[in-house]
């Protein structure tokens, strides 16, 4: 992604309709849109942002052109801001709100706080290094979220994988071309699992199918210990853990992992996060997530109850014993 240009001094047609000759550029929001944000797409929290304040001049009733002129910047820039290309500073978004007519202070307080989250270094980015883009960007929207629902299929969920299960697909991981750094993605993994506990943990429901805890990654004794990390993390009242068995034979999402991300604030809807070799996408529309929560309540009703859940790995874990 580029930097913005600069506008020019003849008026043009805005895609909400309109001509106007834009203000002179060089003012701070003016500078703050021409930052570049890195090759790749924006991050989705700052996406996000621009889309809620997107939401909110739409509801004032200005246009893009109208909005851009009271804020005495271009329509170009806004435009930037809007879509997550530019980083926003509190100062630029309390502009906004003013101009907006936003005067409830919850709302403020929480797209003030969003802009100051997403300003801020993140723990992960200590690890820019040896973590790939796309993942820091996921540790980023995980890092806010409230609750996850997610599906895993051939692997135990992140979020609760023991350090020897971590190590052992590391090692299975080296074959690709890059360099990884096996003890920072240990230490990754052991932050991002802080979120089950404290005075507000993250709620985590994990419908999980058998498969992930029958594959067996780095031997039966780390197995072992996973096995039992799963069943001590399911004794959390924050955590759900459902497990599918092969004999529920097809449902709806059979082959495909994915987590829906809720924030618990109605400035950022959830999202829908999906993995690949190379990258996570994310699925933002209403429509998107609609579908997914509905395959996760399919998903839950094939899978074994949480109470049998919990017999069928004791039991797992009594033959793997034995």
């Amino acid at each position: 992604m580029t930097s913005a240009e600069g506008p020019g001094p003849r008026a043009r047609t805005t895609p909400e309709g309109g001509s106007a000759t834009p203000p002179e550029p060089g003012g701070p929001v003016e500078r703050a849109a021409r930052v570049p944000a890195g090759p790749s797409a924006p991050p989705i929290r700052r996406r996000r942002l621009g889309a809620a304040l997107r939401r909110l001049r739409v509801s004032a009733g200005l246009t893009l052109q109208g909005a851009a002129e009271r804020l005495e910047i271009s329509d170009s820039t806004l435009s930037r801001l809007e879509n997550g290309q530019g980083r926003l500073r509190r100062i630029d978004v309390a502009a906004a709100l003013d101009v907006y007519g936003v005067d409830d202070e919850d709302l403020r307080t929480t797209l003030l706080n969003l802009t100051g989250q997403i300003r801020d270094k993140g723990w992960w980015q200590y690890y820019r290094r040896a973590i790939p883009e796309p993942y820091a960007d996921y540790i980023s929207v995980e890092a806010a979220a409230t609750s996850i629902d997610a599906h895993t299929v051939q692997l135990v969920h992140g979020l609760l994988q023991t350090e020897d299960y971590i190590r052992a697909l590391a090692e299975a991981w080296r074959v690709r071309t890059e360099p990884l750094d096996v003890d920072a993605l240990v230490a990754v993994r052991r932050t991002r699992q802080r979120m089950l506990g404290g005075a507000e943990p993250l709620r985590l429901r994990l419908v999980m199918h058998e498969g992930a805890l029958r594959q067996t990654v780095g031997g039966r004794e780390v197995m072992r210990g996973q096995i039992e990390r799963v069943i001590e993390e399911s004794r959390r009242p924050n955590v759900v853990i459902q497990i599918i068995t092969h004999s529920a034979g097809a449902y709806s999402g059979l082959d495909e992992p994915f987590a829906i991300v809720g924030f618990g604030n109605p400035l950022e809807h959830d999202v829908v996060c999906l993995d690949n070799l190379t990258r996570t996408h994310f699925l933002e529309t209403v429509d998107e997530v609609r579908n997914y929560a509905s395959v996760f309540d399919q998903l839950r009703a094939a899978a074994l109850s949480p109470e049998r859940s919990a017999l069928w790995l004791a039991d797992l874990l009594t033959k793997m014993e034995s």
